[in-house]
């Protein structure tokens, strides 16, 4: 990697080696990348260390339980409806709603099938919010308009990715997922509402110690209390990535993509001060670099003996 000299890296392995070990090396290589740092991302990998990192601080979350396999494997101060999630797990996989107490054993037993450790949150009635904060080149930070999500109760893996009958992922999973009138960007929240959100979502942004951007799932109270449910700190900056979604509605056109992601690039570029002559110098290469929409549909290749299959590329990020 280091022979081949290059200028910036764009993350689009979203697997946890992908998130963690991988941008630790380049950063290692001294080669400038986009988005979060591995010391930012590993603790946001887990709900329960997110939470506690934000709770810490200030910024609201709902009141739970961390579960560990073996150790401690029942809620001790949140009783039903709760809901039950493994810590480690993206796109609502191993989630339950849990409306009854009789219903709560199976809930758990099915987290635990995905992770050794799981959380236990009281259930937030109300509306669901995804809000993203991205920093601007004079590092202030700035919210893109926020989506609300029309949902009878909690998003599920199937309001993510639709599978066929066989249960496997779809080719288009992450459009397939999606229905018509299930969701509203920009969201139509109130003043306060608006207000309170922005703070919130900023002030998670320093206390995870967020680069370039950062995404987060909220419930929203009866009282227009907002509540961070989890961060996603990643994105491919395709157009179904939902951070380049939300700030088509922003009505700036340096935000508009892949305006946004341009500007991170020569951002992340200029970050290594041998190399600031090639912004200069490369700044025409880079405002042409390749996007996820100008490349074929990004797949991973799964090797089995001779034959190989093609897998679709997808995660959490998407809108």
């Amino acid at each position: 990697i280091d022979s081949l000299a290059p200028d910036v890296m764009v993350p689009h392995m979203f697997c946890v080696e992908g998130m963690t070990r991988f941008r630790s090396l380049f950063d290692l290589l001294d080669i400038p990348f986009l988005g979060n740092h591995e010391y930012t991302v590993w603790p946001a990998t887990d709900k329960a260390t997110t939470k506690q990192l934000l709770d810490a601080c200030g910024v609201r979350v709902p009141k739970g339980n961390l579960l560990v396999k073996g150790q401690k494997e029942w809620p001790s101060s949140v009783r039903v409806p709760l809901v039950v999630k493994p810590c480690n797990e993206d796109n609502s996989r191993g989630i339950t709603l849990v409306k009854r107490e009789e219903d709560l054993a199976a809930a758990l037993e099915y987290a635990f099938s995905f992770d050794p450790r799981v959380v236990v949150d009281e259930y937030i009635a109300g509306r669901e919010v995804r809000a993203a904060c991205v920093e601007e080149a004079d590092g202030t930070l700035t919210v893109l308009p926020k989506i609300e999500y029309f949902l009878t109760d909690i998003r599920t893996s199937a309001h993510k990715l639709a599978t066929d009958q066989s249960g496997k992922l779809k080719s288009d999973a992450i459009q397939a997922a999606k229905k018509d009138g299930d969701r509203q960007c920009p969201a139509d929240l109130s003043p306060v509402l608006h207000e309170r959100i922005n703070a919130m979502v900023k002030e998670a942004h320093r206390v995870l110690k967020c680069r370039h951007y950062s995404l987060y799932d909220l419930r929203i109270d009866a009282d227009e209390q907002p509540y961070i449910l989890e961060a996603a700190l990643f994105c491919s900056f395709s157009p179904l990535s939902v951070i380049p979604s939300m700030a088509q509605h922003a009505g700036r056109e340096d935000l508009k993509h892949p305006n946004f992601f341009h500007s991170l690039l020569e951002r992340a570029v200029a970050e290594k001060p041998s190399r600031t002559a090639v912004v200069a110098s490369g700044a025409g290469a880079l405002a042409n670099a390749p996007t996820s929409d100008t490349l074929a549909e990004l797949t991973r290749t799964v090797s089995d003996g001779n034959s190989t299959k093609s897998e679709p590329s997808v995660g959490s990020e998407s809108a």
